[in-house]
């Protein structure tokens, strides 16, 4: 990275910093068994309207909105993240990666379109604010990171400047909106889910791991010998 044209660093949180397989995991096998077992005399029937609604509302601010889908299917989200908590876990290198990155001066802030008491939950598991300088959620925007209007409002609480900001996200749509609103440096990951399939982009370079991020001869001084 051309780490002197950049003062800024914007990341995702989940698939990002943290292993999206918490959030898979959840959202594929956790909800709509909770959701059929809420509805069994019709089991059918209701997998195929949640997963029609997930594909719905895919990309927009409610796909993130825990109060959308307790309201949708009457389950206490928070209650079952509980169940799973022990499945939110860091990316490989990532602490090191945003320590490393403090030191060195740059500001470093989370854009997430998860819901703030998602991320609260999280926090309080990781201490993943701790490390960072600011945390927006879109939800406070009222604008996903899909939308060209987030990149807009975003500067309404954290200014930065495009052309000197470095923007981390899995989630492609994400950066190919980011890019369009002028964002400079742009990366992808390649595995968001440790456990699961590689990512795959024509558009964006995809890091193996987010210790791409930084030098080799770096990664050896804060001790990460191994960046794949």
């Amino acid at each position: 990275m051309p780490w002197s044209e950049i003062d800024t660093v914007l990341f995702d949180m989940d698939g990002t910093l943290l292993d999206l397989h918490f959030d898979n995991r959840f959202w594929r096998e956790l909800i709509p068994s909770e959701y059929v077992s809420l509805h069994a005399h019709e089991p059918d029937i209701a997998r195929q309207r949640l997963f029609a609604e997930m594909d719905r509302i895919r990309g927009q601010l409610q796909w993130y909105c825990l109060d959308y889908w307790t309201r949708f299917t009457g389950l206490d989200l928070l209650a079952l993240k509980q169940r799973l908590e022990m499945h939110i876990t860091f990316q490989p290198h990532a602490l090191e990666v945003l320590d490393a990155l403090r030191r060195q001066g740059k500001r470093l802030v989370l854009v997430t379109n998860a819901h703030p008491e998602v991320f609260a939950f999280k926090h309080a598991r990781t201490g993943l604010g701790d490390h960072l300088h600011q945390v927006v959620s879109a939800h406070t925007l009222d604008c996903a990171k899909e939308e060209d209007c987030f990149w807009d409002r975003l500067q309404g609480v954290e200014r930065y400047e495009p052309g000197r900001t470095l923007l981390v996200d899995d989630n492609l749509v994400a950066l190919t909106v980011a890019d369009a609103a002028g964002v400079r440096h742009l990366r992808g990951m390649r595995y968001p889910d440790t456990r699961g399939p590689a990512m795959e982009s024509a558009d964006f370079e995809l890091l193996e791991s987010l210790a791409d991020l930084l030098p080799a001869r770096f990664l050896q001084d804060i001790g990460v010998h191994d960046a794949s």
